[in-house]
């Protein structure tokens, strides 16, 4: 299972989806830093759901991905598009070119 965003591939085993960063952005970042995605959002309470959704839908598909010749990803475009609609919300991906 891979997470994606534009040309920017997360390969699940090899990613971390982090905590709540001082309650304003999600981080989303491979093991070795090389490359990291912060999904922006102000409203801490809404970055815990945003975490619990993200979570949950990567256990359940990742699940489903049975055989080696099943390739899953998760849009993370798409999946915050929704999520801001759903919640009437504005958060955004920003790319950490830094890795930081």
């Amino acid at each position: 299972m891979k997470l994606i965003y534009k040309d920017y591939v997360f390969p699940f085993q090899e990613t971390n989806l982090e905590r709540i960063i001082y309650g304003k952005y999600f981080k989303i970042n491979t093991k070795d830093n090389s490359l990291s995605l912060h999904i922006q959002l102000d409203d801490e309470q809404m970055l815990l759901e945003f975490s619990k959704s993200l979570k949950a839908t990567c256990g359940f598909l990742r699940d489903q991905e049975t055989e080696p010749y099943i390739g899953i990803y998760i849009d993370l475009q798409i999946f915050v598009d929704e999520f801001n609609k759903r919640y009437n919300l504005h958060a955004e991906i920003i790319v950490d070119y830094e890795g930081d």
